[in-house]
């Protein structure tokens, strides 16, 4: 990108401002323009900020050209002379100014004062509810796989059976995974984006990345650019800085981090409604095809639970799981309806 662009930008939003400024200074604007001048402060918060700046200049010139009391009582006014007077004198007798341009002089500054006051009443009460942070609750329901723009132009991919709260303000972007999977493409923006799961914290840096919030732990996969890895709440201390192509898996209980030989191809194939694993417990690789199926798969007990398996499979075929895990000599498997058992040996 040309390192000029922005600098062009801020010129551009800068003279818009100024336009602005004057038109609210010059008198009540329309309702056109009102909605207008709404519209375009909505636009970006560079909007805001250049309005402001505007404002403040416009404050500064104001305060550097006023005349303090004392200098004005000593600055020499030179007399009215003929019109056929060629002869100016250089030192002049001081003459006071008249009354009624002294008296016009004070009262300018008091009625630009009450005019500034009134505009930014009116902006701030016109820019609260779009300045305070909007939250947002995305859900992908059992079975589906959902696709998000947020407000910032982030593009959230979220896995079945998933939910994510979203709050996005002025200064910052937050999001909550509350449950399930999501992969984030995280806009250019000045603003932090961070991901909380649980009592982690995830701080982006430029990043598109994936988080799933599991039954033991929360697995991180970073596809480009870095996060870091922090736990929340007081006393926080980070636990990983995570480059392009890292696979991690936070346990919720001790934070201890450890890295996964994921390829990226198999951590993402939940997009292609696809569930791989290598060397998953039991538990988890069923709680992945739940999110996606009625048939229900159910781990009996805790030595089953913790079998390690390998393997890829379509997501709706649950027949095909019962199969893979029928050949596994460490299963017993019985079908009831709706639910398919699995225990241990």
């Amino acid at each position: 990108m040309n390192r000029q662009e922005p600098a062009a930008m801020d010129d551009e939003v800068a003279e818009q401002a100024a336009q602005w400024f004057l038109c609210n200074r010059e008198g009540e604007l329309s309702a056109v323009q009102r909605a207008e001048f709404m519209a375009w402060m909505k636009g970006s918060p560079e909007h805001v900020r250049a309005y402001l700046h505007a404002l403040h200049l416009h404050r500064q010139v104001g305060a550097a050209m006023s005349v303090h009391p004392q200098e004005q009582g000593s600055r020499a006014v030179l007399p009215m002379l003929p019109a056929t007077a060629k002869v100016v004198p250089l030192f002049a007798a001081p003459v006071s100014a008249p009354r009624a341009v002294v008296a016009t002089r004070t009262r300018r500054p008091l009625w630009r004062r009450v005019a500034a006051v009134a505009c930014g009443l009116l902006l701030v009460a016109g820019l609260l509810p779009w300045l305070m942070p909007r939250e947002q609750m995305l859900v992908a329901g059992h079975g589906q796989l959902r696709e998000v723009v947020l407000a910032d132009q982030t593009q959230v991919r979220l896995n079945a059976d998933s939910r994510l709260r979203v709050t996005i303000g002025w200064f910052s972007r937050r999001v909550e995974l509350l449950q399930g999977e999501a992969t984030f493409d995280i806009a250019a923006d000045r603003r932090p984006f961070e991901v909380r799961v649980g009592d982690l914290q995830i701080r982006d840096i430029g990043t598109v990345f994936d988080v799933s919030r599991r039954l033991q732990s929360t697995r991180i996969g970073v596809v480009s650019g870095q996060v870091e890895v922090w736990t929340a709440g007081d006393g926080q201390r980070r636990l990983a800085q995570l480059p392009a192509g890292r696979v991690v898996q936070v346990d919720h209980l001790s934070h201890a981090v450890q890295p996964l030989e994921i390829p990226m191809s198999m951590l993402l194939d939940w997009q292609q409604r696809r569930v791989s694993f290598r060397d998953e417990r039991l538990d988890e690789v069923a709680a992945a095809f739940n999110r996606h199926n009625q048939v229900q798969v159910r781990v009996t007990d805790d030595v089953a639970r913790a079998a390690r398996l390998s393997g890829s499979l379509e997501a709706h075929r649950v027949a095909a799981l019962q199969a893979f895990l029928q050949r596994d000599a460490r299963f017993v498997i019985r079908r009831e309806q709706d639910t398919v058992w699995v225990s241990s040996r």
